[in-house]
């Protein structure tokens, strides 16, 4: 029996690298290892409502104490120099055989937790390096110094696992001069056996619903502007909000259209009754690293369309793949139209619930151990 150390910061708030931390957590402890988990202010209580179940008993929790809320200018450096400090903190404290990051696209831990035999790692996406590459000038200098702290850890990682294909041709694009091991793509997991629903979309509600994170990066108000767009429409924005991003909702929820309507943290029970009720999944965001929420509207028995970028491409036809504003809102209108008489959508979304029925936790707990086993002989 091995010890390994799960490296998770943030665990408040409710997302994929949330479900791919338990997915980690609950492999290594399927498979007799001992865990602890590294993290910020850790709530039982709240993490049983992110990711659906009960964090394991056996499982020794260290606390780096509350989450910092950094303020401009220079945001991203003083979240790493307070999270540095924190590691450097307690490196003499722990005692571990592997190193198991599940959130961080910035391998810092192999850096400052050092004493791991192997450093595995599950990065989302090189977010650093991409938003470098695309950036201004002034974009570039400001991210020079991050970039290179990102480029210390790159090649101390033994075995990396990746969330898409998508996400893979990136690292190696941008990761591959600084040492990186080739990704193993194994997708998150998604407990779809709750969302299944076989309801036509002719009973359902003449709805649009949009689940993500509010956060600006996830394009909420496009939601809003279809809204003013297609009054005869119902439209609804879910989503985990935290303090942090408390203004930028208030900016948001200004000015709202009768038939749009927002929900913040809402419980699972209620999320899947909006799910089950409405006729169109549709996911904004530009370039999504893979997209558990257009699986869960999809499974729900919703039409799903999401932007023509990202991980989801793998998954959803081109069909429901949209380039831009007008494009979008032309398929939602046929769609939305044709769900009363159509009944092709009931074949396609057969065909479509098969190829995400391989998306389980248990075949995501098999890849990852399969993956693992390697490294402990």
């Amino acid at each position: 029996m091995a010890t390994f150390l799960v490296v998770h910061p943030y665990l408040d708030i409710y997302g994929g690298g949330e479900r791919v931390c338990h997915g980690v957590i609950k492999t290594l402890v399927n498979q007799g290892q001992k865990v602890e988990l590294l993290t910020f202010d850790f709530d039982a209580v709240r993490y049983r409502d992110i990711v659906g179940e009960d964090f394991p008993k056996q499982v020794r929790v260290h606390s780096l104490g509350q989450r910092t809320k950094e303020k401009p200018p220079f945001t991203i450096y003083k979240r790493h120099r307070n999270f540095v400090k924190l590691l450097k903190k307690y490196r003499g404290q722990l005692e571990y055989d592997y190193l198991f990051s599940t959130q961080s696209s910035s391998p810092f831990e192999p850096v400052f937790l050092n004493k791991a035999k192997k450093n595995i790692a599950y990065v989302h996406f090189p977010e650093i390096h991409h938003d470098y590459a695309r950036g201004t000038f002034k974009r570039k200098l400001y991210l020079g110094l991050f970039k290179h702290w990102v480029e210390q850890g790159i090649g101390k990682l033994d075995l990396i696992f990746c969330n898409s294909l998508y996400t893979k041709e990136a690292m190696m694009e941008l990761w591959k001069t600084y040492g990186t091991k080739t990704p193993d793509v194994i997708y998150p997991p998604v407990n779809l056996d709750k969302f299944w629903c076989t309801k036509p979309p002719s009973e359902r509600r003449k709805r649009v619903v949009y689940v993500a994170r509010f956060i600006p990066t996830k394009r909420h108000e496009i939601l809003k502007k279809l809204a003013k767009d297609l009054p005869d429409y119902e439209f609804m924005s879910i989503g985990g909000l935290i303090e942090s991003e408390k203004a930028w909702f208030e900016n948001l929820s200004s000015d709202l259209p009768p038939n749009y309507s927002l929900k913040t943290n809402l419980p699972g029970p209620q999320l899947l009754d909006i799910l089950w009720d409405s006729r169109i999944y549709v996911h904004l965001m530009e370039g999504e690293h893979f997209g558990i929420a257009p699986v869960e509207g999809l499974a729900s028995g919703c039409i799903t369309m999401v932007h023509n970028s990202g991980g989801m491409r793998e998954f959803i036809p081109e069909k429901y793949r949209w380039n831009n504003y007008e494009d979008l809102k032309t398929k939602i209108i046929n769609a939305m139209e044709q769900a009363d008489t159509d009944e092709v959508w009931e074949t396609e979304r057969e065909e479509l619930w098969r190829k995400i029925s391989v998306l389980t936790p248990q075949t995501f707990q098999n890849n990852v151990w399969t993956q693992i086993q390697p490294l402990l002989y």
